[in-house]
């Protein structure tokens, strides 16, 4: 209950401040709502939020975030029954609806963008019971993640594109042929030939793009410990610590970087490197997430990275704003 009403009262704000503006432009959906990473869960009774079908939704988003130096949660969830599924509740970004209907012959998965508002993905499936319902979800829940997270990088970016700082664009785009949105507020730290350190400095807080490339020769620089070897050797060259003889580093004793290939990132093949960076000879630390690609017109392995400090605050919100940016990449025409 506690959850529902949090996420009620923030969605009747968002729609309170954004409905005049939005419903004045014809054919435009209103902005979806919701809280950063939130899901709503539609059900058509309590027992099934209570019972294993929200046992099944819990386990797979709410698992921790890996990389991050506090748990954190990938996601947060909300939950309404199907009787309270208004209109106002239909503006959530992210939507998954459970129906049980013993007519069925087996479990079907609806989808659609933009139902109700936008940016916005909305999931229903079907079943003729909870078991084939499971199964259903437990099959397909990582593209459900990857839906859900390409919504949550769509509303971080809509919001940025109105302060984006065309001068830092431009910078990157002569330095390494493509553009990203970063919003007013970074400067650019170090600029060099195959490097550039994008910084936006706060009383606490340090959030930071690295763009760096090298010479790509062989697949296996797609490799984790090749991968690590670069990170490593870029930062120690680019990246010095507070202290005299420290340096940046990735932490790979304790939260090992985790390697995967991502299918989405506007790049085409990527491998993505989540972990914690630290500072040799020093006490820093924090989360990190970068995408590496071959760059085919310049024959370079390319790395877009965000990295970010604020010690004893969580850190999942401001690390997937660093992540929207580096997915805002576009190839910029010779």
């Amino acid at each position: 209950m506690k959850t529902y009403l949090k996420t009620a009262f923030v969605i009747v704000m968002a729609v309170v401040l954004a409905s005049c503006a939005e419903n004045t432009r014809s054919g435009r959906k209103d902005r979806s709502t919701g809280g950063t990473s939130e899901i709503l869960v539609v059900t058509q009774n309590i027992d099934q939020w209570n019972g294993r079908i929200g046992d099944s939704i819990r386990h797979c988003f709410l698992e921790y975030q890996y990389g991050l130096p506090q748990p954190e949660s990938r996601n947060e969830l909300a939950h309404v029954n199907v009787s309270g599924f208004s209109d106002l509740f239909k503006k959530h970004k992210n939507i998954i609806e459970v129906e049980i209907n013993p007519s069925l012959e087996k479990a079907v998965a609806e989808t659609a963008e933009n139902l109700w508002a936008e940016p916005q993905r909305y999931i229903k499936i079907s079943a003729p019971n909870i078991t084939s319902w499971v199964e259903l979800f437990d099959k397909q829940k990582d593209v459900y993640q990857q839906w859900f997270d390409k919504v949550e990088r769509e509303r971080i970016l809509n919001v940025f594109r109105p302060t984006k700082d065309e001068n830092i664009a431009n910078a990157i785009a002569k330095r390494f042929g493509f553009t990203l949105v970063v919003p007013q507020g970074f400067f650019i730290a170090k600029d060099e030939p195959d490097f550039m350190w994008l910084r936006k400095e706060q009383e606490r807080s340090s959030a930071c793009i690295v763009i760096y490339q090298m010479p790509y020769k062989d697949t296996v620089q797609f490799t984790a410990p090749s991968l690590i070897a670069m990170r490593d050797m870029m930062m120690h060259q680019y990246i010095p610590g507070p202290l005299e003889g420290s340096y940046m580093a990735t932490e790979t004793e304790f939260v090992p970087p985790l390697v995967t290939n991502v299918k989405d990132f506007p790049a085409g093949y990527t491998m993505e490197m989540r972990g914690m960076w630290r500072v040799e000879n020093d006490f820093m630390g924090g989360p990190f997430v970068s995408y590496t690609f071959a760059d085919s017109r310049t024959g370079n392995l390319v790395t877009v990275e965000g990295y970010y400090y604020e010690p004893n605050q969580k850190k999942r919100s401001q690390l997937l704003q660093l992540e929207a940016m580096a997915y805002s990449l576009q190839f910029v025409d010779e």
